[in-house]
């Protein structure tokens, strides 16, 4: 009688320990990006970007400070470009964005197969620019940006390191 209540203790006390030393699935970690700007969007499409391969950057502070970038795993890209006022050079500080205002975030999914892809334009928001040079640049950015083709609005926020 002992003999197999020991045993029934000792068969439950594996069970326990098996079942503590098993790990819980967790949800993937969203990997780091080491890329140049950082997104998120919410709305419509709710995903966080790397854009880590720079296309193009043009520093002319007196007219335009612009920057393209793309994700080197798909085909979507982002542009952002802040336009001098009054031929005033570009500093460090707030730009708003939409319509008329020296902010400028364009957000661009091209995709042949996909008819959902678009472009989409800053609708409002702003860009705050902390350092811009021949080589820097810096910001971070919170925009709506509206689709060229379906109309459709999503927030885009994130950082720029350049």
């Amino acid at each position: 009688m002992k003999l197999k209540k020991i045993m029934l203790l000792f068969v439950v006390a594996i069970g326990l320990m098996t079942l503590m030393s098993t790990e819980c699935e967790s949800e993937e970690p969203i990997p780091e990006c080491n890329g140049i700007i950082t997104a998120t969007t919410t709305g419509e499409i709710e995903q966080t970007f790397c854009f880590d391969n720079l296309n193009s950057y043009t520093y002319e502070p007196t007219n335009y400070i612009s920057l393209w970038a793309w994700e080197s795993t798909t085909d979507i890209g982002f542009d952002i470009k802040i336009t001098a006022v009054n031929e005033q050079a570009i500093t460090p500080g707030t730009y708003n964005c939409g319509s008329g205002e020296p902010g400028f975030v364009e957000f661009i999914i091209e995709d042949q197969n996909n008819p959902d892809s678009d472009f989409y334009k800053s609708k409002s928001g702003t860009i705050t620019l902390t350092e811009a040079s021949g080589t820097n640049f810096s910001a971070t950015f919170n925009v709506v940006v509206e689709g060229y083709y379906n109309g459709k609005s999503m927030t885009f926020s994130g950082t720029v390191n350049k």
